[in-house]
């Protein structure tokens, strides 16, 4: 009986944080481009969008 109630606890916790990692979060500003911040001494983000590769040509 025991081995049923940890298997069945632990099923809810997997379903559970399934559910929470799934659940999108608001975006305060929606619609918004997603604004990635510059490191330290860099002038342009690690990371480049998809306007700037489509304003480069690719």
């Amino acid at each position: 009986m025991r081995k049923f109630t940890a298997g069945l606890l632990g099923m809810v916790a997997v379903a559970a944080s399934l559910i929470v990692l799934r659940h999108p979060r608001p975006n305060a500003q929606n619609g918004a481009l997603d604004e990635r911040p510059t490191p330290a001494g860099e002038r342009v983000p690690g990371q480049i969008s998809l306007e700037r590769i489509r304003e480069l040509g690719y």
